[in-house]
């Protein structure tokens, strides 16, 4: 989605004709609607995000599908067993980070370094995700290597650009295609690798009579996700498309909220100031912030971050959805069956009916609103809101605060180009550039993500 078609609620209203046989919308109470109701399928667009030729939860297209999955995997990612993944959490996220931003710290002259957030934000997120999807410990934070967040990009560049080539020949579109495919077998056969490595070392304990200590992770919690109705339970494929699905989804919504996140409080510094006097007042320079201590007395910084979410939404573009057999009304328009309803999340976000000021920066709107953070719809919405949502705030919260605690920011001397006082026509600080391909990210992370920290005494 461009930049353009971000604002085109503006200019059209609620409900716009987009192109021929299609409409956007960004209503948050018709998005809402929309998304719940059982008969609204996802287009035909979703196809292209199935990654072993069956579905997975983000591409199934019916709610039956969609259904399942969800009695499948939320028992999984309810806070009782998120919480006995909580040490792995931690322990490849903010201790990860802080133990890198430390070293970095003691070995500097000055006691200051400049970071490039954006890239550890992502090299934390692989690590955490990489650990609990996949089993294995990446461990790119830590020695700054890249070669599984190339991979992963690649990933995201191929499926993007295979949705855009889907009305293209076959033969064409495989041999535009050519030069990405090799990374995406290369880290699929990853992942049907961790899977079988799994199975065995559960089997071979079996075999052995051995207790059975199956480890709390979401690879475990995929391999035994069953339905309880029916119970039936994914076969490796299906399990392989959640895990490939997590690490693509996983990394880039936690990574990209906190680089946001980040880049806001430095462009505001009264709100920045704030949340470090909420968490230094509150916890102690040698304490490690948690989830549950961080939601129960931080209500500001986690209100900074419920905010990044609304004004600068990870997820991209107009996510499409069909109208149903017998059409849909919509504003008091029909809308006629088999017609693309493609779903703005970035105009819901800004509504000027549900958001005073909505391109300000303004964390406040969240303290004790229950309403607002109802209205954020970043993570969609309904049946088919993204159930991961309670892992990514576990790992953006720990992160956010305990680093807001630990370390005094500042702007590089040289980063004038962007800052307080750099305003846009609306008279708000202009935010860095951004670019959209599934997803929106920093389109100059190597110049505009960069940070001067220090550690805090």
């Amino acid at each position: 989605m461009s930049f353009l078609a971000k604002y085109d609620f503006e200019n059209y209203g609620d409900l716009y004709v987009l192109m021929p046989n299609a409409v956007g919308i960004g209503n948050p109470a018709d998005i809402r609607a929309l998304l719940d109701n059982p008969t609204v399928r996802k287009s035909d667009h979703y196809k292209t995000l199935r990654f072993t030729g069956t579905d997975n939860t983000v591409s199934a297209r019916d709610f039956e599908l969609a259904n399942l999955r969800h009695r499948q995997l939320g028992p999984y990612f309810n806070p009782s067993f998120l919480s006995k993944m909580e040490q792995k959490i931690m322990d490849h996220g903010i201790v990860s980070i802080k133990k890198k931003w430390d070293d970095l710290i003691a070995q500097a002259p000055t006691g200051r370094i400049e970071v490039n957030y954006c890239d550890d934000f992502l090299y934390l997120a692989f690590d955490t995700i990489g650990v609990l999807a996949f089993g294995n410990q990446i461990e790119e934070l830590s020695v700054n290597d890249t070669q599984t967040a190339k991979r992963v990009a690649s990933l995201i560049f191929y499926l993007g650009v295979r949705a855009l080539l889907q009305l293209l020949p076959s033969w064409l579109a495989t041999l535009l295609l050519y030069p990405w495919e090799g990374r995406y077998t290369r880290f699929s056969e990853y992942a049907h690798k961790s899977i079988a490595t799994r199975r065995n070392l559960i089997a071979a304990q079996a075999n052995e009579s051995q207790e059975c200590k199956k480890p709390a992770d979401l690879l475990q919690a995929f391999i035994d996700a069953e339905d309880p109705m029916s119970k039936v339970r994914m076969d490796s494929g299906q399990i392989h498309g959640e895990c490939v699905l997590m690490m693509m989804a996983g990394s880039d919504t936690v990574s990209g909220t906190l680089t946001w996140a980040v880049h806001l409080l430095m462009l505001h510094p009264e709100h920045y100031k704030r949340a470090v006097d909420e968490v230094r007042s509150q916890f102690s320079q040698d304490r490690v912030i948690t989830y549950s201590e961080g939601r129960a007395q931080l209500p500001f910084i986690e209100a900074c971050l419920y905010e990044s979410l609304r004004l600068a939404p990870i997820t991209g573009g107009l996510l499409p959805r069909m109208s149903p057999k017998g059409g849909i009304t919509i504003q008091g328009h029909f809308i006629p069956e088999g017609t693309v309803i493609a779903v703005n999340l970035f105009a819901a976000n800004h509504h000027p009916a549900f958001w005073s000021q909505p391109r300000v920066f303004n964390p406040q709107r969240f303290l004790d609103d229950d309403s607002a953070r109802h209205n954020v719809l970043t993570f969609s919405s309904g049946k088919r809101v993204c159930p991961g949502r309670q892992l990514a705030w576990r790992e953006m919260l720990t992160v956010f605060a305990n680093i807001l605690k630990d370390y005094d920011w500042e702007l590089p001397a040289d980063y004038t180009h962007l800052g307080p006082d750099v305003l846009d026509k609306h008279g708000c600080p202009r935010q860095m550039d951004e670019t959209q391909f599934i997803i929106i990210k920093p389109a100059r992370p190597d110049r505009d993500c960069r940070l001067v920290v220090s550690k805090h005494k």
